[in-house]
């Protein structure tokens, strides 16, 4: 297992992670890999961190910030490997994370892009939790995108490897092939999005195109994520107001750009209704709970032109059937 992988991790103010991030990849045990470190234009000690105890065994790039999504484009672009792996700062990997990732994409060249099992990780205690982070992305017949087993404990319920709809931006492995055949306009990720959604409008891309997104259950890495999913109204308010309006914002905005982009109207057609009432869902709360964020339905008309653009190169390549796309959200 000789392929080169290259590891680009998008940082911004990630002070508190990367020791920990940057030492679990130099303990791998793939020998054949590159590190760049994209760095977003930190204010924090981020960059010191790097060139103080990593410079020899690091690329570091500073960056302006252009979003997790503008960072992992270029990141890919300056990268030689055969391989790119995306990750955040906040991730721990172990030992053999890449190296299962790896030899699980090299089964088939329909295979293009993999995730393993994220656990949660306490960085302020330095602990590990058995909760499930993520087990690859679904997106549901209502366009809802989820971390598969967010916040259920680790009950050895997600044990066997599998087809899932994408995979998560947070520790993602995927062919530079595939790669380079879905980019638009030289974007592998979607650079208007900034940051969220980015990581399944690329993996709903790579879907119609034909290939296949795993999820590997024995690849292990530990996950400090920020924006969590919440259960119930309350919980869902709570964690609402204490997020950025701008990360609400570009959320739902790139949300239904990411439709916009690769939906087919067969699909389209069999789902509308429920589809609609989840729109609706949205500007009620934004009605009730959360009116400054209507402001970016706006955005949406702002970039809608853009959007179809890149529809149209994407619809002119899909390769599978509309049953075949069908099924993708029973994943």
């Amino acid at each position: 297992m000789n392929k080169r992988v290259s590891i680009v991790i998008v940082n911004w103010n990630g002070e508190k992670y990367l020791h920990k991030c940057i030492k679990s990849l130099l303990e791998v045990d793939y020998d054949n890999m590159e590190i760049i470190i994209i760095d977003n234009g930190s204010s924090d000690n981020s960059v010191k961190i790097i060139e103080d105890n990593f410079k020899d065994e690091v690329k570091l790039v500073k960056n302006k910030n252009e979003g997790y999504a503008g960072g992992a484009n270029k990141g890919i672009h300056i990268s030689s490997g055969e391989y790119v792996l995306i990750a955040n700062p906040d991730i721990i990997f172990t030992e053999d994370y890449i190296s299962k990732l790896v030899e699980k994409l090299e089964e088939s060249e329909e295979n293009a892009a993999a995730i393993g099992k994220l656990l949660k990780y306490d960085f302020d205690k330095n602990e590990i939790i058995n909760v499930i982070d993520s087990a690859g992305i679904r997106l549901n017949h209502k366009r809802q995108g989820m971390d598969i087993g967010q916040n259920d404990e680790d009950k050895g319920q997600y044990e066997n490897d599998r087809r899932v709809f994408g995979v998560c931006g947070a520790a993602a492995l995927f062919k530079r092939k595939a790669l380079e055949e879905i980019k638009i306009k030289n974007d592998y990720f979607d650079s208007e999005f900034f940051a969220y959604k980015e990581d399944i409008d690329l993996c709903w891309r790579l879907n119609l195109y034909g290939f296949k997104c795993l999820y590997v259950h024995d690849a292990i890495a530990y996950h400090g994520r920020g924006m969590n999913s919440s259960k119930g109204l309350i919980n869902t308010i709570k964690n609402r107001r204490s997020q950025s309006e701008f990360l609400k914002g570009i959320s739902f905005r790139n949300h239904y750009l990411m439709l916009i982009k690769n939906e087919v109207q067969y699909t389209y057609k069999k789902d509308k209704l429920g589809i609609f009432i989840d729109w609706m869902k949205y500007i009620i709360f934004f009605l009730l709970f959360d009116f400054k964020c209507l402001k970016y339905i706006k955005e949406i008309k702002k970039y809608k032109d853009n959007a179809l653009e890149k529809r149209k190169v994407i619809m002119e390549n899909v390769k599978i059937s509309n049953e075949e796309i069908y099924k993708l959200f029973d994943l």
